[in-house]
């Protein structure tokens, strides 16, 4: 019986953990790209303005689900551009930048 409660406590604490080290998504538009010091600085929807910290394995994403091999020096991260990134569950860094389409350029 023991033996039972100890392993039910050890898959509760396992469970909890995993939820609150999940991976977040967060629409924002974007105010300023840091590409020396690998930050970007974005208002969120709620009108709150955060910094995050992008790493080596940041993936940038395009709206058809191609990865972009420009990464923090792509040309659709630009002041007021829309983006959804999902964030780790250290709430500081950024997993996945989805990009918005890029605009035509018209003569």
């Amino acid at each position: 019986m023991f033996r039972h409660s100890v392993v039910a406590l050890i898959a509760i604490l396992l469970w909890t953990g995993s939820i609150l080290a999940a991976d977040k998504e967060l629409k924002c538009k974007l105010v300023k790209v840091d590409a020396k010091n690998s930050v970007l600085t974005v208002i969120t929807e709620d009108g709150r303005t955060a910094k995050y910290s992008l790493n080596e394995g940041t993936r940038f994403i395009g709206p058809k689900g191609g990865v972009s091999d420009d990464g923090i020096r792509d040309d659709r991260l630009v002041k007021g551009a829309e983006l959804t990134l999902v964030i780790a569950g250290n709430n500081r860094t950024v997993r996945e930048i989805h990009l918005p389409e890029r605009k035509v350029k018209r003569k």
